[in-house]
């Protein structure tokens, strides 16, 4: 006879998930009623002593509760919830920074910030997905936000929608930050010094969409004065910068002035030129977009456009929380959009 219990492991049972504590258990560890605990947890008018909020507080925190947003949102027919897709591209120069502040502005508002992870999404497909989360605002693209989009999120009960981009529409409020303001204006930081022969550097990648706009940028404001812009399409390494600069070495081939599109672009060019024996400003003068900290460290210190982007936060923050009770944009929005010119040695 065999022993079928020799040589043999029973089915692994992974452990249960331990249950989600609900607004009913945490009421029962306060001893109140869910009401109350809805109550305090939503910050509604109902008065409820101070006593009491503080052991629903403590009861919510030891039992590690969280509120379902969309849950709530669903009840009460309105949310506190911001909703804002994830950009299509990974790496955009400051958008974790604006993020960030931008949470922070919503937080003293009293909206929260939530991020939909789907960067493919747009038009009336993604307005699908977004309304299901029934936020109170949607700030997007004006790429994404076609007029079916916004109409249907309109139908869906969305309280406010603020589009970002250009060019500006008419169906919706719109923010017109536009990144190539940064490169017209390092372009005419540099005619204005006398550069007569300009080149631009045009990073492939992850940052193709934004350097061709601002080539484009440039191109446009030096041909207002006849200036010819030599393209430069490159990477950010040293083998990809090099040939260009080996070119330059001959005066007969040097642009006067370089935009870079980016202060990377700009640190690693001046290191590129220095190498090669020539001298910033005096041979090439170098601007960068960006202000990067690394900029003026560098010797010679570089020159740069920026947003403010702690700035541009408060105002898109400023302009849901208006639009949601009613009122127009931010009055300070086109002064906030601006982008700065920071002068230092390179250009």
């Amino acid at each position: 006879m065999i022993d079928k219990s020799e040589g043999r492991s029973g089915p692994t049972v992974a452990p249960a998930a331990p249950a989600r504590p609900t607004s009913a258990d945490v009421a029962r560890r306060a001893g109140v009623s869910r009401a109350t605990v809805s109550h305090v947890l939503n910050s509604t008018d109902h008065p409820v002593s101070e006593r009491t909020r503080q052991r629903v507080l403590a009861a919510a925190q030891e039992l590690q509760y969280a509120p379902n947003a969309s849950a709530r949102a669903l009840r009460a027919g309105r949310s506190n919830i911001v909703l804002v897709p994830m950009s299509r591209s990974a790496v955009i120069p400051g958008q974790d920074e604006f993020l960030e502040n931008l949470d922070r502005e919503l937080a003293d508002r009293d909206l929260v910030l939530l991020m939909h992870g789907d960067r493919t999404t747009n038009g009336a497909r993604g307005a699908h997905a977004w309304a299901e989360l029934r936020p109170a605002a949607v700030y997007l693209d004006v790429s994404r936000g076609t007029p079916a989009a916004v109409e249907l999120l309109r139908r869906a009960g969305v309280q406010a929608i603020l589009l970002t981009g250009v060019p500006s529409v008419t169906y919706a409020p719109t923010v017109p930050l536009d990144p190539a303001a940064a490169a017209r204006l390092a372009t005419q930081h540099l005619l204005t010094r006398g550069s007569r022969r300009l080149a631009c550097l045009v990073p492939g990648g992850a940052l193709a969409e934004v350097s061709a706009r601002r080539h484009h940028a440039v191109v446009q404001v030096a041909a207002a004065d006849n200036v010819p812009v030599e393209r430069v399409d490159c990477e950010l390494s040293s083998d990809s910068i090099a040939p260009v600069v080996g070119r330059w070495r001959d005066p007969a081939h040097r642009p006067d002035a370089v935009y870079a599109s980016n202060d990377q672009f700009a640190i690693l060019l001046i290191h590129k030129l220095l190498e090669a024996g020539l001298e910033v400003p005096q041979d090439i003068a170098v601007v960068g977009s960006g202000d990067d900290p690394l900029g003026a460290a560098l010797r010679p210190a570089l020159t740069t456009t920026s947003f403010v982007v702690p700035e541009i936060a408060r105002v898109v923050a400023s302009s849901i929380r208006r639009l949601l009770d009613g009122h127009d944009l931010d009055p300070d929005m086109e002064a906030a959009l601006r982008p700065r010119l920071v002068i230092r040695e390179s250009g």
